[in-house]
This record gives structure tokens, sequence and C-alpha cells, in this order.
């Protein structure tokens, strides 16, 4: 029979690893320890470099260094990053380059009918197999599916490759907490933009900054439909009259305008207002009657983005906030050739604008505080208090202890996060930096108490391979079939964070397919590096723990080695020492030790 023992000692070796004592005999088993657990839950995957690292100049100054990520050196990644467009493209770009499938099939029509004969009529019907070849592969080229492969493979490479882990990591949670949905229209076109410049910046940042926003950003308004949420009376007859008048001033020459501003009966602000809001008029007056106040980002922005279910917050209190958000709308991306009136036709789609036409301009209250009748500073206040209160930070420091420490949170360790949110006007640098570093963070009974979602097992099995990741439909499908496919939830509520959402029997069978398909090469895109050593005078016992040791530091591994050798011996299509190799590791990544963090 084939001799399992000695070709996975030559297995090892194909793996890259080393037999030598690791560095865990030469330090304390506790410290060893607390950065093991520090690295699985502010990293996407501990690498033996990084264990090294932390060990070296201790977990305070490993965190101190992440949380000033500005100063982290990450070229390699950016140089990654480079070959995609999407992730800079202005979201009036992109809408023109990913149409929806039906106008770009008429977009592309229009390029046959201008080569083609007389002998098709305009009138009829044409599909993508009417387009020639080359049209054909431009559709696939621009499709929004393709669109939301490029997210996906970006957010994998930043995950996998960054060296600003816990920026990665956080921009990850904040992005879940104020999720969006790239299926819903034209949110996909939003995404990207959405997560570079209304969460990623202030992750370390002031909360009230990043609530404000998000509230502003042209995703979360289409998302949750606030951009066509108006006052129910704003056809009042007094507002009828007020929109002719703005209607006018707005169609005044330059000259007339400065005279009027000259004559001190408007102020270039006010002007400025009315040419904003002047041009959604006619729009306005065309769909009022069909729509209204808009309910679901005021209700989610106090349940899921601010308070939390249980924040008292009261259904009035919904009505409320919702009317101080009336007018809250955006430029939309438009299609190529369409054009917007005049005061709107240089601004770039997606940029936020007020309504004023559509705001309802009556005293509002909410939790109990009267809001003044203005404008859009009344959402900018609103959105401000609902920041600094206690609830909010009892809410934001639940679901923090909840996604990085335990499944069932420690109310005093909650009761010590939104201490430290409330003390320094959630200040989330210091918020992060008070969780990675209490005792609470570090007790026992959470070490290894968390099971890795679908997305961290992926990333982490690419960064502790040191797998090589391009372009990839198997990953995209394999995280799609798990569940756990980026910005592809449909609820605002986002992904969950509790463990027992992520497993049942078939979730797991399709983790350990994954591990096996991914050890073998069978994941399009992804190489294992492999350098080969001859290692025959290796001990194989000695070799599998060594195996065991580059993919699972720290862990106990005697039952899975055990376990290891007794599948190998009895697998009979594993001959080669490459096939060997390849089980050994699929079945280590599949394992439930590389499955916990």
């Amino acid at each position: 029979m084939f001799n399992v023992r000695r070709f996975l000692g030559c297995a090892a070796a194909a793996f890259g690893v080393g037999v030598a004592a690791p560095v865990l005999a030469q330090t304390a088993e506790e410290d060893t320890a607390r950065a093991l657990h520090l690295l699985s839950r502010a990293t996407f995957g501990v690498r033996p470099a990084d264990l090294a690292d932390v060990l070296a100049v201790g977990p305070d100054t490993w965190l101190i260094r992440q949380l000033e990520p500005a100063g982290i050196d990450d070229r390699k990644l950016a140089d990654r990053l480079a070959p995609y467009s999407s992730l800079t493209l202005p979201i009036g770009d992109l809408y023109e380059w990913y149409l929806p499938p039906q106008q770009l099939i008429q977009q592309l029509r229009v390029r046959v009918d201008s080569t083609a004969g007389p002998g098709r009529g305009r009138d009829t019907a044409f599909t993508r197999q009417d387009l020639p070849p080359e049209l054909r592969r431009e559709l696939q080229q621009r499709s929004p599916q393709r669109l939301l492969g490029e997210l996906v493979h970006t957010k994998i490479l930043r995950s996998a490759y960054s060296e600003r882990q816990l920026e990665e990591v956080m921009t990850d949670f904040w992005f879940n907490h104020f999720n969006v949905h790239f299926g819903k229209a034209l949110t996909r076109y939003m995404i990207a933009d959405y997560e570079r410049e209304a969460i990623r910046p202030h992750v370390f940042g002031r909360f009230e900054d990043m609530l404000l926003a998000t509230a502003k950003h042209p995703a979360m308004l289409f998302y949750l439909d606030n951009w066509t949420s108006i006052a129910p009376d704003s056809l009042r007859s007094d507002d009828v009259e007020r929109g002719r008048q703005m209607r006018r001033i707005a169609g005044l020459s330059d000259r007339q305008k400065d005279q009027l501003v000259g004559s001190g009966r408007l102020s270039r602000e006010q002007l400025r207002r009315i040419e904003e809001a002047g041009p959604m008029l006619e729009q306005a007056n065309r769909r009022l009657r069909d729509r209204g106040l808009n309910e679901n980002y005021a209700r989610e922005l106090l349940e899921l983005h601010t308070l939390g279910v249980d924040g008292g917050y009261t259904q009035q209190d919904v009505i409320e906030l919702a009317r101080v958000l009336t007018g809250w709308s955006f430029v939309p991306p438009r299609q190529p050739g369409a054009s917007l009136p005049r005061p709107l036709a240089n601004v770039e789609p997606g940029t936020f604008v007020f309504n004023a036409f559509g705001h309802d301009t009556h005293e509002k209250v909410v939790l109990g505080e009267r809001v003044v009748a203005g404008g859009v500073e009344e959402g900018e206040a609103v959105i401000r208090m609902l920041a600094r209160h206690p609830a909010t930070a009892h809410f934001l420091a639940t679901k923090l202890v909840e996604r990085f420490v335990s499944d069932a949170p420690d109310p005093a360790f909650v009761d010590e996060l939104a201490n430290v949110y409330l003390r320094t006007d959630g200040d989330l640098r210091e918020v992060t930096r008070a969780l990675f570093t209490s005792d609470h963070f570090y007790t026992t009974d959470v070490r290894g108490a968390k099971v890795k979602t679908p997305f961290e097992l992926v990333v982490s099995a690419v960064r502790v391979t040191d797998a090589r990741v391009g372009p990839s439909r198997k990953l995209v499908e394999t995280l799609r079939a798990m569940g756990h496919l980026p910005y592809n939830e449909p609820a605002p509520t986002g992904f969950p964070a509790v463990s027992e959402d992520w497993i049942n029997s078939g979730a797991m069978l399709a983790r350990m397919n994954f591990a096996l398909d991914l050890a073998a090469g069978r994941v399009d895109g992804v190489r294992l590096d492999a350098a080969r050593v001859d290692l025959a005078e290796t001990k194989p016992d000695a070799a599998l723990d060594a195996v065991l040791a580059r993919l699972l530091p720290g862990t106990e591994t005697e039952a899975l080695a055990t376990a290891i050798r007794a599948d190998l011996e009895r697998n009979v299509e594993a001959e080669s020492p490459g096939a060997q190799l390849a089980r050994a590791i699929g079945l280590a990544l599949g394992s439930p030790e590389f499955q916990r963090r």
C-alpha cells in the first residue's frame, strides 16, 4: 500500500513549512494565547508573520499602530487594486457603463442598426441573440453582475492582503451596520462610493460624522426610499404659489439674479437654494399626488442605526423624524443622452440635494425635543442628537461586543464601552481601543468561542496559505451559496453576527467542500504557493505537526492530526505527494478547529 506517512513528510515541505521548533516554544503560553485571540478578532485571519509581529512588539503596540492606518505602508495592496476602475469611477460613469441589461441591449442595437442593411425594421423585437459575437461579449463585460464580481473581488483583496487589517475589519463591521443592498436598482452603482466616502474615512472618527455621511449618501437615500419622501401636504395652495415664484426666479438671467441680490430681497444662499430646488418642481408636481411621507429610513435610523429597537422611541417619533427628513434627496444618474434642467446640468449624479419644495416646514417633536422649523439643518441637528443619545451608546456597544467578543454580550463590558463612547463624544478610535484592550475581551471563556462567518473563512484560508488570488467566479459563487456574498444582503439589518446563524449541517458541508477545493486547486483564480523542499529525512509525525502549526498556530491539534492520518489511509485517490498534501490541508482548513475564532 502507498506509504502515507512518508509522503506526508514530503507534503509538509511542499507547503513550505519547516519543522524547527515554532516561535510559540520561546514565548509564554498566556502571551501567545492573548496574541492569537487579538489577531483572530482584529484581523481577517492569523498568519505566522502576524503572530510573530504581535509577540515581538506586544498587543498594545500592535493595536496602536493599527488604529493609525495612515502610518502603515499598504502600497502592495494599492498595486493589486490599481486595475479595478469601479473603486474610483464616479457614480454617473458606472451607470453609463454597467447599464441595466435591457437598456444596454437597446443601446447596442443602435450600433447594429447603423451598420445593418435595410432588412430589419426598428420596431422588430430585438434580443441579445441578435447581437453579433463581439457585441455579445461587450454585453457580458458591461453586465451589472460583472460589477458585483469586481466589488466582491476587491473586497477579498483588501481583506486578505491589506496590512491595515483593523481598518478593514472595522470597515466591514460599519458597512454591515449601515447596510445597503447591491440588488436594489440604482444602489449597485453607488456602493463603491458609499464605502469609500461614507464608511471608510470615519471608522476611527466620530460616529455622528459617519451617521450624517450615510444619511446624506445616495446609496442610503435610494435604498431606504427617503429620496422620494416629501411632506404630505406639499401641494398646499401657499406652497403651489411659492413654487411658481421659485420657478420664476430660477428662470431669470444671471444679470437679473445679480440685480435681485443687490436689491437685498434675496441673499446669495437663498438664491442658491432656489436654483437647486427649482428644477425639481415640475417633476414634483407630476408625482406628488402619488407620493408622500416615507417612513422607511426614519424607522431604520432609530431602530438599526442609533437607538436600537428598545431605545425608547415611539411610532410617532418615527413619523416626526420622517417629516424632519423630507426633501433629502440626490441627483440621480441619467441615461446616456438625457439631460437635467440647467441648474443641475453640471452637478455630478449622486450629489446630495435638499428639495425645499418637498420639505415639511411645520414644527416637529422628536423624542420629546422640539425641532424648530427650518431646512436641511433640521435633519442634521436631529441626527447629531441621536448620535449622542445614551441609548445609541448602549446599542452600538452591544453590537461591538456581540461581533468581536461573544454571542452573549457581557452587560458589564457593554456598559464599559458605552461609557467610553459617551465620555469621548462617540470617538470610534477610542471605543475600538477600549474594545480590544479591556480585560473582558481577554477572558478565557470567549477565546475561540465564535464561529467564522463564511467570508471570514474564505479570507482567513487565503491569508494563512499565502494564496495568490485573482478574479474568481468560484469564490463569488461559493460565498453566494454559503449566504454571505458581500454587498448582497437585502435586509437593512445586514449579515448576522451570532454564530448560530451560520451553523447547520449543510453549511458545514459547504465549508469543508470549499476547503478541499481550495487546497486541491479547484478554485479558479486562486493558487496556493508550494515551495518544494526535500524533507525525505523528516519524521512524518513532525511534518504533519508542522503543517498544522502553520494553519492552526497555538491550537491543540493532536486529535485532528490523528483524524487526518486516518482519512488519508482510507482515501485511495490521494496517492501522490501533491494529492496527500492537498487533502491534508483541505481537511485542516475545513476542521472545527479552523472554523473557530
